[in-house]
């Protein structure tokens, strides 16, 4: 997507719920990964020390891939970063709730850029008439449009202006 086309897929930051509409499309800002990065995450990380992340001879020569990978996890979490610097959901959000039906669909090396995007798939009252139940369905996205993840993206919104 052209940055032009992303920039036209912004949206004012949501002041209540009823400013949320289902259907609505928003894209996150871009990130390159570099693969220094992709280096000291897996360093700092326990849970990364994966071939696939950390060894580039074994990738080459014992998988399809072309050089080490970004982990999906760390995909995941850039998504939401990069969806919540835009501050469309930030001053009504009062929880995270979840993540459900993530995918990995193809590899983030070095040098990639991933934009993350969002539809809004539903919103409802919750058992609290002050609190709402928002779910997103995300997208990631390479420079390239190849899609490397997708996911949704469950949140706690207040329905008032008003602090809860």
């Amino acid at each position: 997507m052209s940055t032009q086309a992303a920039m036209q897929e912004r949206i004012a930051p949501w002041k209540t719920f009823d400013d949320i509409i289902v259907g609505q499309h928003f894209v996150g800002f871009g990130r390159t990964v570099t693969d220094a990065e992709i280096v000291m995450i897996t360093a700092m990380t326990t849970g990364f020390h994966q071939p696939l992340h950390t060894n580039a001879e074994y990738v080459r020569n014992n998988t399809s891939f072309s050089g080490v990978i970004l982990p999906g996890p760390i995909i995941l979490s850039y998504a939401i970063g990069l969806l919540s610097a835009t501050l469309i959901y930030s001053s009504i959000t009062i929880a995270f709730l979840g993540l459900d039906k993530v995918t990995s669909k193809a590899p983030v090396y070095g040098g990639d850029t991933i934009t993350a995007s969002a539809t809004v798939n539903s919103k409802r009252l919750g058992s609290n008439a002050s609190k709402g139940i928002l779910e997103l369905g995300i997208e990631v996205t390479k420079q390239d449009g190849t899609i490397v993840m997708t996911f949704l993206y469950t949140l706690m919104v207040r329905t008032t202006g008003l602090a809860t």
